[in-house]
């Protein structure tokens, strides 16, 4: 059996490597000159960055983090405890923000607990879940939380209408603090609230990349077609045709709307769903600076738009003690965009935002770099699962599977994209490869 792979992101090379154990006759397909996808890292004069932002190597499932520790074993590994943050009007605040309320000013303090309390108040007499982002913020968290950190954050993040979202994606991704904790954090007592990746690990040298490297190092390589967009994608009588090629089976993981691009005989309904299936971009900008770390922080949350144009910042030399020369650090900064982005503006922008908020000072900044991530972050709008149903049952009918962030339009980290391809290739072995 010949099976085609298309995109050579973390998942597409997993699958291969995984497809490669059981001897399967695969070809992978990727349009850039590398593979990596949003795991793609860069060093420039010394200094590591992760194009798409601050990756971790961290999960809750042991044989997905011992497949990723093994893939990058012989590169080594540094292990971090995690320091995140919240910058809130100039001063740091616990994540996440309800279990730091009593890092608050005392007035923001009081109108965030008593909104929350209200809130709680309310759903316990049996206030109705809404159905958009917006209006669940105020219903789960009150008033205070919602407009002092939620509403901007995720502004920030989505650049969408809170209140054309959906909720079905809050599930796992918005901390859900008890409300004994809340009170408890309120009145200057700590509290835990997100234990989720307390430790975390991350490539001694040559950033995330240096994983899909060690993942796809066993591999053939004239099976790895680099610099191969898929231009047709034909379903034949039998099998498929890709670029011209025919195979048994075909596996895409790049993002649904570029597969809809190359699909053939897609009816109007589902190539216009295929098309606007709703995403943001994200640009990753590198501020290297003169000067060694001076913060234990991994990673700061800035809500508020006069911080800068930053939704996160990474404290990227704190992963990896050789991800910037000797007496040197750096920064990584994420901006989100929907279209197209100013790469010398949003450089400017953050550059200052930093020097404003106090994280950097203008003589130390040595250069700065940017890079463009089309899709960095699924969009739950209220008729994304509308348009998502279109297009999976058309490609189910098509026998087209679909795997990976984009490639399944799952929020997915990287290693939930690495347990995908696992069971995709546990199936694909136990039903004898048909």
């Amino acid at each position: 059996m010949k099976v085609a792979i298309l995109g050579g992101g973390i998942t597409g090379v997993t699958l291969a490597r995984l497809l490669d154990r059981q001897e399967v006759d695969w070809t992978l397909y990727e349009a850039d000159d590398r593979l990596g996808g949003l795991c793609r890292s860069e060093t420039v004069d010394g200094f590591v960055a992760d194009r798409a932002g601050g990756h971790i190597i961290f999960s809750k499932n042991k044989e997905v983090l011992d497949f990723i520790l093994g893939a990058v074993a012989e590169a080594g590994t540094h292990q971090s405890q995690r320091k995140s943050a919240i910058w809130y009007h100039g001063n740091y605040v616990q994540y996440p923000f309800e279990n730091g309320l009593g890092d608050l000013p005392k007035e923001d303090n009081f109108q965030c607990l008593t909104s929350y309390i209200e809130a709680e108040f309310a759903r316990r007499m049996g206030a109705p879940q809404p159905r958009n982002f917006r209006d669940w913020c105020l219903w789960r968290f009150g008033e205070g939380i919602a407009t002092k950190f939620m509403f901007p954050y995720n502004e920030k993040i989505w650049k969408t209408d809170l209140a054309e979202m959906s909720t079905q994606w809050v599930a796992g991704r918005v901390p859900d603090a008890p409300v004994a904790d809340v009170i408890r954090s309120s009145v200057g007592i700590r509290t835990e609230g997100y234990k989720h990746q307390a430790i975390f690990w991350y490539p001694l040298e040559g950033g995330f990349e240096t994983i899909v490297k060690g993942i796809a190092a066993p591999l053939a390589a004239e099976r790895l077609r680099t610099s191969t967009p898929i231009r047709s994608l034909r379903r034949l009588q039998s099998g498929y045709e890709v670029n011209g090629e025919r195979f048994d089976r075909v596996v895409s993981t790049i993002p649904l709307p570029e597969l809809g691009k190359v699909v053939t005989d897609a009816p109007d309904e589902v190539a216009a769903a295929f098309a606007t299936l709703p995403f943001t971009s994200v640009a990753s900008i590198l501020v290297a600076l003169d000067r060694p770390e001076e913060c234990d922080r991994s990673w700061i949350y800035f809500p508020h738009p006069e911080n800068g144009p930053f939704n996160r910042v990474t404290h990227i030399s704190n992963y990896s003690p050789r991800n910037a020369p000797p007496d040197k650090s750096a920064l990584m900064a994420e901006v989100t965009y929907k279209g197209e982005i100013d790469a010398d503006e949003a450089c400017r922008e953050t550059v200052a935002g930093l020097v404003r908020c106090g994280f950097a000072r203008e003589e130390e900044v040595l250069f700065t770099r940017l890079w463009r991530n089309k899709y960095a972050y699924i969009v739950y709008t209220r008729d994304l699962e509308e348009k998502l149903a279109t297009v999976k049952t058309w490609l189910a009918e098509q026998g087209i599977d679909i795997l990976g962030r984009f490639g399944n339009y799952d929020y997915f980290n990287s290693d939930q994209c690495v347990k995908a391809a696992m069971d995709f290739a546990a199936a694909f072995a136990e039903s004898g490869r048909s």
